[in-house]
């Protein structure tokens, strides 16, 4: 194995992470624990994008009328 191969189930997880992807047009609402969005904000920001034209940018929106 190379240094930086993934190992098998490493590998499982990504091919089940992407036949299982769903996008997503209507959200539920309801609270994310900080911690949580933290790792969901470090995962976002090194993802993929067209051309890998980073940085990718969020927005928070905490008040339930925006």
């Amino acid at each position: 194995m190379t240094p930086h191969a993934f190992t098998l189930p490493e590998r499982e997880a990504v091919y089940r992470a992407i036949f299982e992807r769903r996008d997503m047009r209507h959200f539920c609402g309801g609270v994310v624990a900080p911690e949580l969005l933290q790792r969901l904000l470090l995962a976002a920001h090194h993802g993929p994008s067209v051309g890998l034209m980073q940085p990718w940018r969020f927005i928070r929106i905490t008040q339930a009328a925006m």
